[in-house]
This record gives C-alpha cells, structure tokens and sequence, in this order.
C-alpha cells in the first residue's frame, strides 16, 4: 500500500487551537473557547468563566492502536488538562457552627425527630429559589416577585447565621435589582424536607388507613350537622378521618335540598357537571342512568369518563322508606393493597393495562381511558405510591387491541384475570361495609378510592330520594392543609394503637 493512500487512511490531526481531553478510548472534543458563539464574552462577564459548555458535547471513538491519536493522547491526557471549579464561598464573618460551605451547596447540621444529629445539604440556589420575605413574595397576593431563570448561576452566600432553629443568609451575586440587605430565612423544619407536599404526590403520600368491614363498623366516624358547620376543632377532625379513612358521616342535618350544598362547600366549591352543581337520585322513568331506578347497581366510581373525575362524592339522604335501597361501600386501595400482596404481577397488570370508559348520549359524549390502579410514579407498585384506583364497569367502553392478534389474545386474557382477582378482593364480604342511610344522615367519601353500590329497592312500599354533590380532590386537600395548620391538636392527635393498625401490605 502507497504512504500516500495511507495518509488518506489516518485520521486527520485535530486543529491546535481546539482544546482536547481524552479518557481510554474515546476522544472528548470541546468547543473552542477562543472561537466561541458569540456573545460568549457577555455570558462569562454575567455568570462568571467556566459556567458554560464544561460538559463534553460529543465522543469520539478512538483506535487504540492509531499512533497518532495515541501521541495526541499523551499530549493531553488529563494530567495536564482539568475543568475549572467553582471555589467555596468566602463568607464575610465566622461560618457559625454546624454549618458547612462547599463549592455550591450548603451543609447544615438539624435535630431528627429523635433528637439524633442529621445532615441536610441544599444548592445555594435553591435555597435562593425558596426565599419568601416579602420583597420576594407578595404578602397580600401571596405570588412572587421573581423568577428561578432571575437567579444569576454565580449565586453564593455572603453572610450565613444559624442558630439551630432558623438560617438566615444574605447573598453575594443576587437577583438584579435586589441590594445588600436582602436577608433570606428558612426555618429548621424546612430545611429537614423542602417542599414536602410535593413529595411524590400529596393523595399518594397522605397518611391512609385502609379498612374492611370489621374495621370500618368499629371506627367509622359520626359528626352531627351543627357541629360539622359551626365547630372547627370537630370539623378538623372529621377532616382527618375522611383523609385517613375516605370515609366519613355527617348527622342531625335539617330537612332541606339545600343541606348537601351547604355540607360540601364547607370542604370546598362544588364541582358542576352536566348533572348540575348539586343533583338528585331518585326514581325516574327511562333514565339515562342506573342510579335513576330501582335496580341493583354494583360496585363503581363517577364520572371515570372524564378527564378529572371529582375526587370526593357526597349523598344526603332525604327520604328512605322503601324496602332494600342499602348502601355498600368498599375500600378500594385495600383491595389493590391485598391483591399486591397475595400475586404482585396482577398488581402491575392492573398499573398497565388501561380500561376505557365513556358516556355517549345524544347531547352529551365522553370518552376517556384509566389503569386501574394508578401510581404517584411511573413503575412504582407498592401500595404507598397508589395515588387513585379507577373502577366503574357500568361506564366501561370497548377495548382498542394493540399490536398482534395473537399477542394481544395473550395479554388480554392476563389483563382479566388480573381483573378478576381485584374484583373479588373488592367483592369478598369481608371487605364491604354496609349500612342504610336514613332521612337526616350524609355520607362524603374519596370518589377514586371507596366504591360505593348500591342493594335494589320496591317503589311500591315507600320512597328513595337522596341529594348528591361533588368537590374536587384539589380543593379537598386544601382543606386538609388548613385543618392541620389551624387545628394542630385535633389534627396531629396522639395516635392510638388502632390508628397505627395501617394495612399498607407492601
């Protein structure tokens, strides 16, 4: 072979004005600092030099045997090549004790909640991110006066006081705008867990208490009317127990339509549907839904064909003399939980596997598609991570199969099985409470997590009429979080053994 056809052969040496590093193997190419995008200069005056593009943009296969690549690699190995870091933080005054600073985080040193010592370290900026002075959010409005893209990525401390129950930090290269004497200050609970209720999801990481029908018709909780509306402290009660529980009942309430609007906007605004803000079952000719009649109407939860089903169902009974016409109820994050326990592939079939359902009617078409048991994040399966079950037959659409006959047959035919055996956890008698509501009584329960059925009834001997609403899960869980923070004592009880009893079967 010609020297000339293998100079076309070798690979071509890299320009001297690119800077290179190589690990074995591979050839790291880097940008040219000097021959940069423009306005690069401007960058590096704002941010600071080094900030920007020190992570390698490509790889480069390299031959180890090539002796020109191998003499490029001696060159500039990483021995005589490294990446400019950020230096730790000078602080104007001493660094108080149990507080350490490193290039861009911030260590500090808490009581657990056993009075053990722990370490917590926090990026400067996102500690920047979460100041709440007033300068920083508004204390009328509650909105902020910045923004995360605001904060320069040169941020540091200047002055750090710590004084084991609060940090306080004054900041060098702060938000343009804000001078010398901005202070910002975080409590020793935040900084143990920042931004806690967004940890995982807050239906998902909510304290729960699954139950059957022992245990339901043991602890299931009553508050009269009178004290639901005008007694906060009972009120927060009932409000944990429906969190723990998702099931709770209201008593005593004056005979009128109106109660049900007037019990569910304690909890939050009603939620309008094409039924109306509040509604009615009772019997009606030709109904356009099974509630509508006197028949029996199984286990199920509502409006699983919309996009947000409401996430909190309430009933006020007004008349109930007939025969039959009792209501079942069953937790359905129990079933899924003994279900996890008992075959944990069905659980995950029941997490992939996605239902559809829908409401097509002449003025009104809905179509929408849930996995039965629907997780805080993806491929999670525990019990803990549940964040809804979604389960309502009498709405149920046609399947759309996916893929091969042959494969979809297959999967389709586990996918039933899984669903079967869900079925009868929800269905076992053990697991359904039941009980017969009378005129003056309400029960409020967690749409996507106790079903509700319902036993059939004889129009002839008397009458059935309830009054129905709904609330969103939203509004529902804000509630629970003003009930904690102006309740505490009737919130944050002493727990009895019995409340420690949670069937998480994980």
């Amino acid at each position: 072979m010609s020297g000339s056809f293998r100079a076309l052969l070798r690979p071509a040496q890299r320009a001297p004005s690119r800077i290179q590093c190589y690990s074995p193997g591979y050839s790291i190419a880097r940008r040219n600092i000097q021959q940069s995008i423009p306005g690069r200069a401007a960058q590096e005056s704002e941010h600071g030099p080094g900030e920007l593009n020190d992570t390698p943009i490509r790889k480069i296969p390299v031959a180890h045997d090539d002796p020109v690549q191998k003499q490029n690699q001696e060159k500039t190995s990483p021995r005589s090549f490294s990446f400019r870091r950020r230096p730790v933080p000078e602080l104007e005054g001493d660094t108080p004790e149990g507080i350490t600073l490193q290039q861009t985080t911030l260590r500090v040193e808490l009581a657990g909640k056993e009075g053990q010592k722990i370490q917590r370290g926090v990026d400067y900026a996102t500690l920047r991110d979460a100041c709440s002075c007033e300068r920083c959010v508004d204390p009328h409005s509650k909105q902020r006066s910045f923004r995360t893209s605001d904060i320069p990525l040169t941020i540091t401390p200047r002055s750090v006081k710590w004084d084991g129950e609060q940090l306080e930090i004054k900041w060098r290269n702060d938000i343009t705008g804000y001078d010398e004497s901005h202070t910002s200050t975080y409590s020793a609970e935040f900084l143990r867990s920042p931004a806690s209720y967004s940890v995982g999801n807050a239906t998902a990481s909510r304290h729960r208490i699954f139950w059957e029908r022992e245990r339901m018709q043991r602890d299931q909780h009553w508050i009269s009317f009178d004290d639901y509306v005008n007694d906060d402290a009972k009120f927060a009660t009932a409000m944990r127990r429906l969190a723990q529980f998702g099931l709770i009942f209201v008593k005593d309430i004056p005979d009128s339509r109106e109660m049900v609007e007037r019990i569910a906007t304690r909890m939050g605004p009603l939620r309008n549907s094409f039924y109306g803000l509040t509604w009615d079952v009772r019997t009606v000719p030709q109904a356009k839904n099974v509630a509508y009649t006197n028949q029996f109407l199984g286990f199920h939860m509502d409006l699983m064909y919309m996009k947000d089903p409401p996430g909190f169902q309430l009933l006020h009974c007004l008349k109930n003399s007939c025969d039959g016409g009792e209501s079942l109820f069953s937790d359905a994050f129990a079933a899924a939980s003994r279900l996890h326990k008992k075959n944990e592939r069905a659980a995950q079939l029941l997490q992939q596997f996605r239902l559809n359902y829908e409401y097509v009617h002449q003025d009104q078409i809905y179509h929408n598609s849930w996995p039965v048991i629907e997780t805080a994040e993806p491929g999670a399966s525990s019990p803990r991570h549940y964040r809804h079950i979604n389960y309502s037959p009498p709405f149920q659409g046609p399947f759309r199969p996916e893929g091969s006959t042959g494969l979809w047959s297959k999967n389709f035919r586990e996918f039933r099985k899984a669903l079967a055996a869900f079925t009868k956890e929800l269905e076992d008698e053990q697991a359904i409470f039941e009980l017969k509501l009378n005129p003056g009584e309400c029960v409020i329960f967690e749409n996507r997590r106790v079903v509700h059925a319902r036993r059939s009834f004889n129009t002839a001997t008397g009458e059935r009429w309830l009054a129905g609403a709904y609330v969103d899960e939203d509004a529902v869980l804000s509630r629970f979080r003003v009930c904690k923070a102006t309740q505490p004592d009737a919130w944050n009880y002493d727990q009895t053994r019995a409340d420690d009893e949670i069937d998480n079967l994980s």
